[in-house]
């Protein structure tokens, strides 16, 4: 004898897609957001010995460099709807001390801990990059790295 009801049970699969939805739109926001701050128009130069990105370094900062040498904002970073570029190395130092006091107000900490990659156009002068540089590390930035494109050894 029985108990109980002999209809068919079938598991209810709307949560679950919900789920897988909302994961693919989390995914593909979290991308356009990377992709956002790497410009395209910015030609790496190629080295034969580069390091890999550290994937451990949480809080990184990315400043793309023209053959210009100006700073390219990507539309996250800017702070003005109509401001694209910073085009003078006192402009990223007034802009990276902003960004540095924010930081520095939010971890409690007396030094911006971020690591800021440097994205600069193969054609740019070191004339023209030197200046960002020293800009940035003039409001506190000690952690700095250059991006590169490694350059297979065998030609």
């Amino acid at each position: 004898m029985p108990h109980g009801n002999t209809d068919r049970c079938e598991p209810n699969m709307t949560p679950l897609l919900d789920l897988v939805l909302q994961l693919v739109m989390f995914f593909m926001i979290v991308t356009n957001f990377v992709m956002d701050e790497t410009a395209v128009e910015i030609k790496l130069p190629e080295a034969i010995s580069a390091k890999a990105l550290d994937r451990t370094v949480l809080d990184t900062v990315f400043l793309n460099v023209n053959e210009k040498g100006q700073v390219l904002l990507a539309p996250s970073q800017r702070e003005k709807e109509d401001q694209s570029t910073l085009d003078n190395p006192v402009q990223v130092e007034n802009y990276m001390k902003r960004r540095a006091a924010v930081e520095m107000r939010a971890s409690g900490k007396k030094q911006p801990q971020a690591t800021l990659i440097l994205r600069v156009h193969k054609e740019a002068t070191f004339g023209a990059t030197y200046p960002i540089m020293k800009a940035c590390r003039l409001a506190g930035y000690v952690n700095v790295q250059l991006r590169v494109i490694r350059k297979s050894g065998k030609e």
